[in-house]
């Protein structure tokens, strides 16, 4: 079994590392020639909620050779469509392709390279990039978790195959509804992780801001709503299930069980930033942000929904994008909420 890890940044190292370490026959495959040399030299080094240095292999997909059964794709979206054509000669009918990234990218992949090959996926953990070969894991290691489904809803032999080899990296969900897993994850990340961009700070930080958690608990409302329009089912993911039921609040008492969920929720990982975040900070010029709130915000208008929250995240970290705001906590001043009495 020959698997590669497409895009070995901050959660896909820690994920090649564990498999590497757990005796499979894995290639972490990056465009960052210093990371990939440092990991090559050093090993993979898992600081954070786990420590150990992992010797790996790497490579830039200029090198490659052979096929691959299983690629694991942690690419961020915009990087996407370059990645698997650099990847797809390495690859035969049987190739799995899992989508590990932020959003609902399936279809996108699916049209790339044709959905017999897809497997959606999604991780309920965080990490951050440190430097060439170092990867910080932001998220408690006993909650590591994997989702991964058939896009048509069956239990493959494929997928009950990928299932073994994902357990080196945490515990392993095999569902029949990804879609909705994938939706679920969306949301989540379009709260936290919105808010953490716009606002420039941790996921504690905004959890222990009683303004920015209402702001969370709105992106939440606005995207329970397009998930129950479109036939959905929330998935729990340790206490997290956005129906519009428990996300729905008009005054302080009924916000109060909302706001000690999404803290209960933020405890695990209560130190970790956005990837795009993580993307400003380093000055890059393009950030997941239309993958992930703009996703929301453009299935809301395709269904009729408004969603204000997330669209001011949108235009906010869209300017902080484009030089005309900082991420700064400030920025909470530009969400116009309802008061709470």
């Amino acid at each position: 079994m020959k698997i590669a890890i497409l895009g070995a940044g901050s959660i896909g190292m820690i994920h090649g590392a564990l498999i590497t370490k757990a005796g499979y026959d894995c290639t972490l495959i990056d465009v960052n020639r210093e990371h990939v040399d440092a990991l090559n030299k050093n090993g993979a080094k898992i600081v954070g909620f786990y420590n150990e240095a992992i010797p790996v292999k790497a490579t830039t997909a200029d090198k490659l050779s052979g096929i691959f059964d299983v690629i694991l794709l942690h690419t961020k979206q915009m990087h996407m469509t370059d990645a698997l054509k650099s990847i797809e000669p390495y690859m035969n009918n049987d190739t799995m392709v899992v989508t590990l990234q932020n959003g609902i990218p399936e279809d996108k992949v699916a049209h790339l390279i044709g959905r017999s090959r897809v497997i959606g996926g999604t991780v309920f953990h965080g990490a951050r990039y440190i430097e060439p070969g170092v990867s910080e894991l932001t998220t408690e290691f006993h909650c590591m978790h994997t989702y991964i489904g058939e896009l048509d809803g069956k239990i493959t032999p494929r997928i009950k195959e990928l299932e073994k080899i994902i357990l080196a990296t945490g515990d392993v969900c095999v569902t029949d509804d990804i879609l909705s897993v994938k939706w679920t994850k969306l949301v989540m990340n379009a709260a936290l992780s919105g808010m953490s961009a716009a606002l420039g700070c941790t996921f504690g930080e905004a959890a222990d801001n009683y303004d920015s958690m209402r702001c969370m608990a709105y992106i939440c409302l606005e995207g329970a709503r397009i998930m129950e329009s479109k036939g959905l089912k929330p998935f729990e993911m340790e206490g997290f299930l956005p129906t519009v039921e428990n996300f729905s609040f008009t005054n302080r008492e009924e916000f109060a069980p909302i706001d000690a969920n999404l803290k209960k929720l933020i405890a695990i990982s209560y130190d970790e930033i956005a990837s795009m975040l993580q993307d400003i900070r380093a000055g890059r010029s393009s950030c997941e942000i239309d993958d992930i709130n703009g996703k929301v915000v453009f299935e809301g208008k395709e269904m009729d929904i408004p969603t204000p929250f997330n669209e001011k995240v949108v235009e906010i970290v869209t300017k902080i994008m484009n030089k005309e705001l900082i991420p700064e906590f400030e920025n909470i001043k530009y969400f116009e909420m309802p008061e709470l009495h």
